[in-house]
């Protein structure tokens, strides 16, 4: 091989190796070693420590952990990881992955079937993790019981999509996104677009100063809007503006979407949903006047991996989930308690 052939080689390897996305061990590794410092401080004494994944997007993984005296938990269903350093069981409930077996679990931890089954009750301390798949960086956060939301903590908003809030005392993030269809063909991968009606949901809106926010529309009669380059789907509020929102309060506004059918027809047929969805959660945007003034912002996003089919009325026809999210819900029944985060 030429020298120049050799060096064009080796740079093409150097590329791809910084493209590379990190694999599982080295995001499990990552997440143990925030998780780390609380079991050396003394925070978290237990032998097992369970690591729930709640969201993921192309850049981040969000979880919650806890500990525990058994390998499993009320949580939802049995872990489908377990790494064991500094003599704890790191036990992580994936979203993408298949759960172990009781009898690969009693491998694993050398507990006997019954030691297995007898579940930790989920009564102690919480935190929430973000952890970055290309970066070293994370954040930890006790759980608040001032805060309902995973996306009120601020120390997470990194780690989630859209637009970061310039400000921790005024935010807007979007935690919802169902879809009405107009036919009945729900998900096949190549006519979805052709059946997407609108689109509804919701947008939280936190106001943590200390005076009264008035939000209304722009000179436009915006509200929100969705943009997929210079195409824009409107959103539109079912709340009547000017809306006040009260000194250290709150409103949550239920939307829904003009009936467009060429910006959803603009999809591509394959993965219809799951590009939709990226824009969505990435280009979100807000044109309304905040006390008078015209200002712009991209949503924060709450990136659940749950979804609702609805009818015209708002009836649930069907739940979906993201690509490579499994169905849990089997899993799921097998427990008497079942203990919800967000």
């Amino acid at each position: 091989m030429k020298r120049k052939e050799i060096i064009l080689f080796g740079l093409l390897w150097l590329l791809i190796g910084c493209m590379h996305k990190t694999n599982d061990i080295d995001m499990y590794q990552r997440a143990i070693g925030y998780v780390m410092p609380l079991v050396d401080s003394g925070c978290i004494v237990d032998k097992y420590i369970h690591i729930y994944e709640h969201w993921e997007n192309d850049s981040s993984t969000l979880y919650s952990f806890f500990g525990g005296y058994s390998p499993i938990s009320d949580l939802a269903e049995f872990p489908s990881k377990i790494i064991k350093a500094n003599n704890r069981y790191f036990c992580f409930i994936e979203l993408d992955e298949p759960e172990l077996s009781i009898e690969q679990i009693n491998q694993i931890t050398n507990c006997d079937s019954a030691a297995v089954m007898s579940r930790t009750d989920v009564s102690a301390d919480i935190w929430f993790m973000g952890v970055s798949k290309y970066k070293n960086s994370g954040a930890v956060v006790k759980r608040s019981p001032y805060a309902n939301y995973i996306f009120e903590y601020t120390e997470l908003w990194p780690y989630l999509s859209g637009g970061q809030p310039e400000k921790t005392d005024f935010y807007m993030c979007s935690v919802d996104h169902d879809m009405i269809l107009s036919g009945s063909s729900y998900l096949e991968s190549d006519s979805l677009k052709f059946y997407i009606k609108k689109i509804c949901g919701q947008i939280y809106v936190e106001n943590k100063t200390d005076s009264t926010i008035v939000l209304s529309s722009d000179v436009l009669n915006r509200t929100f809007i969705i943009a997929n380059g210079s195409d824009t789907l409107s959103l539109s509020l079912r709340d009547s503006l000017p809306i006040e929102i009260p000194a250290n309060g709150f409103e949550v506004f239920s939307y829904e979407s003009s009936e467009n059918s060429s910006f959803y027809q603009k999809l591509p047929c394959k993965n219809t949903w799951m590009s939709l969805y990226k824009i969505l959660s990435d280009s979100t945007f807000s044109f309304l006047k905040i006390n008078g003034k015209a200002k712009t912002i991209r949503l924060l996003h709450e990136d659940s991996p749950t979804h609702y089919i609805r009818n015209d009325s708002g009836e649930i026809l069907k739940k979906f989930r993201n690509k490579g999210v499994f169905d849990k819900e089997k899993r799921n029944s097998r427990f008497i308690g079942t203990l919800l985060y967000s």
